[in-house]
């Protein structure tokens, strides 16, 4: 059922509207296409593309105008190339990059665990004998271990083992321990005292980690990764942080869930090692940077509201991509002005879009307010088609924001939702994007380790995606990290 949210005295279904139904565009491969990529995007689009470059790791791809939607870190479903009367791969593959070419998208994705009927990397047929061809490929492959400096696989081995003695000290001091006789504050206590000192001393050679990756030609990387991957994913994909990224179960990364347990901020996993790496993960630039946009939000949510209310009117506010939309029940929670706000939250994922109209029920109730509160379901797919219609909105928003959603999107994609937004602002509205930046050791070992892909930009980068025309009165402001810039477009009177 969906989330009932009263208005006014009545009531407003905030669920999740129906889905349009997206006619297929995968097509049957056949002989006559020997580079063919068929896959299905997050959102439930089938797509269809053309392969550039395929190595054991990734696989580049020309894609038409239906994938002007695809956003980095977003889960590809059935992912299948064919090629040479043979399943090349076919598996889970995650956007790794996109770039706008004006006429298509060109992607790159990385390719994880094949299925069993894939024969990439397995000689045809007609090839020399299966053994000497297949050891050759390992062999080869092997051997790329060698492309890498001694100081990397020592800087890699040094943190597998100290986490590791890590873990066996803290199962000890869990077997030891009497359940029945010890309080969750004692344990919170042992966590506080331990986890700043091997918090420190992981962020030191983390840092380490991050200048020898950022030092790296491209071409290298893959390797790289894989590396990491089998040394450092048993000890960090046991937390929930870790796991729930890594393995996107709604499609994409920064999901709700994941927001929120950035937000709380607190031990969470089955062990006292599970825990620690829960803390550890939430310590980093990233998750200390979302806490910040979260305030920044709350920040605005109020001057705007404020701004409106002393016109006399409902300041009407967009949220697009809206997530848990923690600063909202906040809002609502921490001041009587939220009466004077009327909400729309778009979203794309259905789950989403429920979990928060029960969040906000509940703010409500329990604070007694009567903001108005309206939920969409819409993907990006097709606010990029209202953006190629020129049909926004009808109605007018005093303030519009999208925080968190233009992190995954290609240049023009953002370019043109700016456009079509800055239709639906009233002289004197607001528009405010956040965007991360690229300006503290992190980035590496959230790609590495957490296949969490995103496109950064810095100022400059962030004041390009503004079309001329609404360039009159626009600033970007960073919070306390700067990790996170947010851009301010303001609709002149």
């Amino acid at each position: 059922m969906s989330p009932v949210i009263q208005s006014n005295g009545r009531d407003r279904p905030v669920g999740p509207l129906e889905r349009k139904a997206v006619p297929s565009r995968a097509a049957t491969p056949s002989a006559t296409s020997p580079t063919e990529v068929t896959f299905q995007t997050a959102e439930g689009v089938d797509c269809h593309a053309r392969l550039s470059r395929l190595t054991r790791h990734t696989a580049t791809f020309e894609a038409g105008p239906l994938a002007g939607t695809l956003r980095t870190s977003e889960v590809l479903s059935h992912f299948k190339i064919t090629g040479d009367r043979r399943i090349l791969y076919f598996g889970r593959a995650v956007v790794s990059s996109v770039v706008d070419t004006g006429g298509s998208l060109v992607a790159e994705a990385k390719l994880e665990g094949p299925g069993s009927d894939t024969a990439f990397f397995k000689p045809p047929p007609s090839s020399a004998p299966l053994a000497a061809a297949t050891y050759e490929a390992f062999f080869q492959d092997w051997q790329k271990n060698y492309r890498m400096t001694a100081a990397f696989k020592v800087l890699v081995a040094d943190v597998e083992s100290y986490l590791m003695g890590v873990r066996h000290w803290l199962e000890r001091l869990e077997f030891g321990r009497h359940p029945e006789s010890e309080s969750a504050a004692e344990e919170q206590a042992l966590l506080e005292t331990v986890a700043p000192r091997i918090l420190g001393a992981f962020n030191g050679r983390h840092e380490e980690f991050e200048s020898i990756l950022g030092a790296l030609p491209p071409e290298s990387r893959d390797v790289h990764q894989e590396f990491v991957r089998r040394h450092w994913h048993k000890l960090f994909l046991g937390s929930p942080f870790g796991h729930r990224t890594y393995h996107k179960p709604l499609g994409h990364a920064g999901d709700y869930e994941m927001m929120n347990m950035i937000h709380r901020n607190q031990p969470e996993g089955r062990s006292l090692f599970e825990k620690l790496i829960h803390l550890l993960l939430m310590s980093q630039w990233p998750a200390k940077s979302v806490r910040n946009r979260i305030a920044h939000l709350g920040e605005t949510l109020i001057a705007e509201t404020a701004r409106t209310a002393r016109t006399g009117k409902i300041a009407r506010i967009l949220n697009v991509g809206c997530g848990p939309a923690r600063e909202v029940q906040t809002f609502l929670r921490s001041t009587p002005l939220s009466n004077h706000s009327a909400f729309t939250l778009v979203d794309f994922n259905e789950e989403t879009l429920a979990y928060t109209g029960r969040q906000l029920v509940e703010a409500k109730r329990e604070c007694g307010r009567h903001a108005e509160i309206r939920a969409q379901k819409m993907s990006v797919h097709e606010l990029l088609k209202r953006t190629q219609r020129r049909t926004g909105p009808s109605e007018k928003f005093d303030l519009i924001y999208c925080a968190g959603l233009f992190d995954y999107l290609a240049p023009q994609t953002c370019r043109a939702l700016i456009d079509l937004w800055y239709d639906s602002l009233p002289p004197g509205g607001l528009m405010l994007i956040a965007n991360m930046n690229d300006t503290k050791p992190f980035r590496h070992f959230i790609e590495c380790v957490l296949d969490w892909q995103l496109i950064y930009r810095d100022r400059h980068q962030l004041l390009s995606l503004v079309p001329d025309r609404c360039r009159a009165a626009t600033r970007v402001m960073a919070e306390p990290t700067s990790v996170n810039l947010f851009l301010h477009i303001r609709k002149p009177d």
